[in-house]
């Protein structure tokens, strides 16, 4: 599908270090394969819905699928309602001309009616278009607090995955398999120093990666603690 410009809501930059290869579960699911299934074209559902409490990697994962469907030549878009205020829900027309679309934060629009039906028409326009919608929220369709039943049943429509979140110790597997992609070299004892002095949510520790990754090669400098406090500003 080829989307039309004059239609698209306001852009929201993707995080490019986003993929789904890099994301570790707290429990072994299908749920990345099917993932990497729908940013191929290749989806056997057409709609899946995420929920998870907050740092659970829903946002993390929505853009990691958008990030892979540009790699495979699909269209696709990331919307977060958390900034929806920026775009009015008639920002929503034609968006089923996207292949894959990922809508963040469904619970963000409890209390707003025209945001929930405009939702609810935009998943009959996906069905009948033939593609992909992927919707997180914070709790299971039936737990939310929408006030449009049509729109909790839309939601509750294909398959849902909860995320969980992750210990300590997978926090920091998962930080040491960002960097080793990245041709860096993060031990034990900086990975840990980042969770204890930083956010604890695994969508910023990866961020601060991201930061030392640029300061590392412009600099030419290995990642050590002191480096790190210098670059992050944690002095």
């Amino acid at each position: 599908m080829t989307p039309n410009p004059q239609q698209l809501p306001l852009s929201v930059s993707l995080r490019s270090d986003a993929r789904l290869d890099r994301f570790v579960e707290a429990e072994p699911s299908p749920l990345i394969p099917m993932l990497a299934n729908a940013a191929k074209g290749e989806a056997n559902e057409p709609f899946i819905y995420l929920h998870g409490a907050s740092g659970s990697g829903k946002s993390y994962l929505l853009q990691a699928v958008c990030n892979a469907a540009d790699v495979s030549g699909l269209s696709s878009i990331y919307l977060p309602l958390t900034e929806r205020a920026e775009y009015s829900v008639e920002m929503l027309d034609g968006l089923e001309q996207f292949d894959l679309l990922c809508i963040d934060g469904v619970d963000q629009i409890d209390g707003d009616i025209f945001w929930q039906e405009g939702l609810f028409h935009l998943y009959n326009r996906v069905r009948d278009a033939g593609g992909v919608l992927i919707v997180s929220g914070d709790q299971t369709p039936a737990n939310l607090s929408l006030e449009l039943a049509d729109l909790k049943s839309r939601l509750a429509w294909g398959l849902s995955f909860k995320l969980h979140p992750i210990s300590d110790d997978q926090k920091v597997s998962a930080l040491q398999k960002n960097a080793e992609d990245r041709g860096l070299q993060l031990n034990d004892e900086l990975a840990r120093y980042l969770l204890s002095r930083g956010s604890r949510e695994l969508s910023d520790q990866l961020g601060y990666l991201e930061a030392l990754d640029q300061a590392s090669l412009q600099h030419q400098r290995k990642l050590t603690i002191p480096f790190a406090k210098q670059v992050l500003g944690w002095q």
